[in-house]
């Protein structure tokens, strides 16, 4: 299927068929959590939903990053394929660009062994248990004509390619954890770039980065030296 029409698909099922479902039975319920929350950002356990247009097994992850974001809060959908290679996961973000992220077999075999280090767990609290841990995160376009990428979050890094720049498609086909990228010196290095660059994006992204860099590092700025 190409970008274009992956795309349709996917969006036509989510705001036809699921937004409309999750609007009847299940905003009003995580809006009253989110607002009663004394821990954000938070991510909820996914609802099942299968699609009688698509027949298309859909799991829907709410979070939200806070209590403002209450009265519309963010959506993951993921769509899971079985194929002679195992299990592809389609996951789209029912927020800010609307990225697709495909995870192929191979994907959460590596996250299996590099970050939970072989331990037993089935294949759909493993799906879960990734979603859940990594919902959070940026997009880092990697190689000299940007067709690789990389999704930096909080239990390491998803390493790919980019299908679709116009479609915002991704696919991600190892993961390689944090403390892996530590041990090796060549990786360390390219983790502190990465982390610099994290830490760039997001000071940018600042409607007042000045009051940010006063209120974080007030003693270097000020610093004699």
């Amino acid at each position: 299927m190409n970008p274009f029409a992956l795309r349709r698909e996917m969006q036509n099922d989510i705001f036809e068929n699921i937004v409309p479902y999750l609007r009847r039975n299940y905003d009003s319920k995580i809006r009253r959590a989110i607002i009663k929350s004394l821990h954000l950002p938070m991510i909820f356990n996914p609802i099942h939903y299968f699609s009688k247009t698509t027949n298309n097994d859909w799991f829907i992850f709410y979070y939200a990053i806070t209590k403002k974001l209450a009265e519309d809060a963010a959506c993951i959908a993921i769509s899971q394929v079985q194929t002679e290679e195992g299990t592809y996961v389609y996951e789209y973000i029912i927020a800010g660009d609307h990225n697709i992220y495909i995870f192929p077999p191979h994907f959460f075999s590596r996250y299996h062994s590099r970050f939970l280090k072989g331990a037993t767990i089935g294949k759909q609290e493993l799906i879960n248990q990734y979603i859940k841990n990594n919902y959070l995160g940026f997009i880092l376009a990697l190689g000299s004509g940007r067709d690789k990428c990389a999704l930096s979050s909080q239990d390491g890094y998803a390493i790919g390619d980019v299908i679709s720049w116009q479609e915002r498609i991704f696919m991600f086909k190892t993961f390689i954890s944090k403390d892996l990228l530590r041990k090796d010196q060549t990786f360390a290095k390219l983790y502190d770039q990465l982390q610099e660059q994290n830490l760039l994006n997001y000071i940018v992204s600042l409607k007042n980065p000045d009051d940010f860099l006063l209120k974080e590092y007030n003693l270097y700025l000020n610093a004699k030296l």
